[in-house]
C-alpha cells in the first residue's frame, strides 16, 4: 500500500511538472492578447494613455506605483486599477475610468 501511494505521488508530481511549462505558455499568450486589446482600445481613442493616468494619479496620491491593471467592469466600463505604496506605508488602490480619467473610487490598507 505504501509503495503504491509513493508511486502514485511520483507520477502525479511528474505530470504536474510536465504541465507547468504549458501553463506558462498559456499565461504568456493571455498577456499578449491583453496587450493587443489594450493597444486597440488606445488606438481607437477609447481609453487614455497609461502615462496620462499615472501623471494624474501621482499628483493626487504621492508614493510608489506598485502595479497597474486594465480591467473591464460591469456595464462595460473600462478601469485602470492602480496600486500605490504611499509614503506613510499604506497600500492605496485607486480606480480610474480609463475613458475619462475620472477617479471612480479608492481604498487603502496597511
Amino acid at each position: 500500500m505504501i509503495s503504491l501511494n509513493r508511486t502514485f505521488i511520483r507520477l502525479l508530481l511528474a505530470a504536474l511538472m510536465a504541465l507547468c511549462p504549458l501553463y506558462t505558455v498559456m499565461a504568456e499568450d493571455d498577456d499578449y492578447h491583453d496587450y493587443i486589446e489594450a493597444r486597440q482600445l488606445l488606438d481607437a481613442g477609447i481609453i487614455l494613455p497609461l502615462e496620462t493616468i499615472l501623471q494624474n494619479v501621482r499628483q493626487k496620491f504621492p508614493g510608489r506605483v506598485l502595479e497597474v491593471e486594465l480591467e473591464k467592469k460591469a456595464g462595460h466600463k473600462i478601469v485602470y486599477e492602480v496600486e500605490i505604496l504611499r509614503n506613510d506605508g499604506v497600500i492605496q488602490e485607486v480606480y480610474i475610468n480609463a475613458t475619462t480619467g475620472d477617479l471612480l473610487y479608492t481604498n487603502g490598507k496597511k
